[in-house]
């Protein structure tokens, strides 16, 4: 049976591909070739993020571990992981792992923006209780406001492309305008990972945004 959630992430995934091939039409021979490394250790690594933060429960399910079409996909840990695939590619391949991760980091917001209506039919990332207009049966849809964040961060990254930059710019303005994104909506969330008294992903997202910071000044002083 094809889940719709599945079908929405293939969506998204190709989505990306085939807008960066517009984005960038120089690179259009290696953005397929990109994307599969990308796409394959982007996907393990967001499972793994996903299964630790909710390992209670699938130590006690592991074949509930295989089941991805049921949901359950980390984004931060979606990000680790295509950033090691693009690693690994760009060594295979003797790329400049700047210029190819600019390339996945204008396209990746649209992705997610896709993605997250995955968590809308699978009933997932419903927030906080609220009185507001828009609520989902009284709760905040978290996966809307991070779908809208996340096509806006996009529109921005394209619009950069057509500006003179150096590379790892795009890179940096991602990691920094995700880490702000996920950092304010992880109040909303219910029950989010912890470590001790911090939210993980607020952790990682502060981590994004000191990293983003250092690769734009890296790549100005150069």
């Amino acid at each position: 049976m094809v889940s719709l959630y599945g079908i929405l992430i293939s969506i998204s995934i190709l989505a990306c591909i085939l807008t960066a091939e517009k984005v960038f039409p120089e690179k259009k021979k290696e953005i397929w070739d990109v994307g599969l490394y990308a796409v394959i250790s982007g996907i393990l690594g967001a499972r793994l993020y996903h299964i630790i933060d909710y390992w209670q429960y699938y130590r006690t399910a592991p074949v509930e571990i295989l089941k991805v079409w049921n949901g359950g996909l980390g984004i931060w840990g979606a990000v680790l992981g295509g950033i090691v695939g693009l690693s690994i590619y760009s060594s295979v391949h003797k790329k400049m792992f700047l210029e190819t991760a600019d390339v996945a980091a204008t396209v990746l917001p649209l992705g997610q923006a896709i993605g997250r209506w995955g968590n809308f039919v699978n009933s997932e990332l419903a927030g906080k209780e609220t009185t507001l207009p828009w609520a989902i049966q009284g709760k905040h849809p978290i996966f809307f406001y991070e779908s809208l964040s996340n096509l806006l961060l996009f529109l921005f990254l394209v619009s950069m492309t057509k500006k003179e930059r150096v590379p790892g710019v795009l890179l940096s303005i991602y990691l920094a305008g995700y880490g702000v994104i996920r950092f304010f909506l992880e109040f909303l969330r219910v029950n989010p990972w912890k470590f001790g008294a911090l939210y993980v992903a607020q952790m990682v997202s502060i981590l994004s945004i000191v990293v983003s910071v250092f690769i734009f000044m890296r790549g100005r002083r150069k």
